[in-house]
């Protein structure tokens, strides 16, 4: 089949699960479109066929760094900007599969059109729940205006697509019980995956065993944004600064990254380490050399958020202390489900400090936890596996 896809950030050079995803659809023999954004300053004209995928690339502000108005700006007109990229480029093209992540959730207008020029089928993979994410982090205030416009965006999204696969059950059940209008015949568990790696193995270290090590390293690296809880991060990390068994590191950029910039400047603690941006082979080299890694949610979410972040250190047999509201089922996946870290709230500090000191006392059962988040990657989040889901769709029509 030809599948289109709808990014609003894409690119070859950076490690995400699109980028597993497109490649196991090429590697799959479907001939694979890209609409991509792009920050990038110089974009290339036109039709550009790079790794057995011919991709058209969108230039688009940093939406990031962006403040909030300015980044709902981008977001509103994305669609138009990629409707004329598609006419110009590849309006001849015969498309069979439509698929597009949220975010954004702008894109309903555009999906209806290009279903109908295509007479394609569309496949959402929700990825995010807006605009009701942005009301949980006070970035918008419920039954404004805005926040009525944006709902009704989210409708049109959810009307212009066949499908909706959502990322765990309890982001199903939630849809179920908030989305009254929505079919929900279309839902079905469309979970994140990756492209299975091998992970090379360290003869000097694989003969260490973790009760040798002084101090446990743990690491995030992601986005820096409100949803990510980076206040409640660093006020942790200060009051660990007199326990000398953990180190801390935050690799990236984002809203919040002034908030950790200036936590350097006037608290000067001994351990953290932050790092703006690394490369990718660099990034996960450092990833490869940490203890354990953290997943981090604003505990105001009222929606079960998902985070993809979690596969990264699963790849690479890293155990897991996730640290999120009490909604998410990403709670259910580390502690019992794959039986691969830890799990506190992310507006209890002292349940977080408790759990940073039972780490570090406990290191005989890092390299367990670590595997067994490994194993239960390969079995269930396997990229795989989604485009299995996305062919048994396209079967059913």
């Amino acid at each position: 089949m030809n599948v289109l896809c709808l990014f609003q950030i894409f690119s070859f050079k950076t490690s995400t699960i699109y980028l597993d995803l497109v490649e196991e659809l090429r590697d799959r023999g479907h001939k694979v479109f890209c609409l991509a954004g792009t920050s990038e300053t110089e974009v290339p004209e036109g039709v550009v066929h790079e790794h057995g995928v011919s991709t058209v690339y969108v230039r688009l502000d940093n939406q990031f760094s962006s403040d909030k108005i300015r980044k709902g700006f981008i977001q509103l007109t994305m669609g138009r900007l990629f409707y004329r990229a598609v006419k110009k480029n590849i309006w001849s093209e015969k498309i069979d599969l439509i698929i597009y992540p949220t975010p954004p959730v702008t894109f309903g207008r555009l999906v209806s059109r290009l279903k109908k020029h295509y007479r394609a089928r569309s496949y959402l993979m929700l990825k995010d729940i807006f605009p009701q994410n942005a009301v949980d982090l006070k970035m918008m205030r419920e039954n404004s205006l805005m926040h009525k416009y944006f709902s009704y965006l989210e409708r049109k999204l959810y009307e212009a697509s066949d499908r909706i696969g959502c990322m765990s059950n309890a982001n199903i059940e939630y849809l179920k019980s908030h989305s009254r209008e929505l079919d929900v015949s279309r839902l079905e568990l469309f979970p994140n995956t990756v492209k299975i790696r091998e992970v090379e193995k360290d003869s000097a270290r694989e003969g260490q065993t973790v009760q040798e090590k002084e101090q446990i390293s743990f690491i995030f690296g992601g986005n820096l944004g409100k949803p990510q809880a980076i206040d409640f991060l660093l006020l942790c990390i200060e009051r660990l600064k007199g326990y000398m068994r953990a180190s801390f590191t935050i690799i990236g950029s984002g809203t919040e990254q002034g908030l950790v910039e200036d936590f350097i400047r006037e608290k000067k603690p001994a351990n953290l380490t932050y790092i703006p941006f690394l490369p990718r082979d660099e990034y996960e080299k450092l990833l490869e050399e940490a203890d354990v890694g953290m997943v981090i949610l604003s505990p105001d979410f009222s929606i079960p958020n998902y985070p993809s972040r979690v596969l990264s250190y699963m790849q690479l047999a890293k155990p897991v202390l996730a640290v999120t509201d009490r909604v998410t089922d990403i709670h259910a996946l580390v502690t019992y489900e794959a039986r691969c870290g830890w799990w506190c709230p992310s507006d209890d500090p002292t349940a977080f400090i408790e759990a940073v000191e039972k780490i570090c006392e406990n290191q005989e059962n890092l390299r367990e936890l670590g595997n067994n988040g490994r194993e239960y990657l390969k079995a269930n989040f396997n990229v795989g596996r989604s485009v299995d889901i996305l062919e048994n769709f396209m079967k059913e029509s």
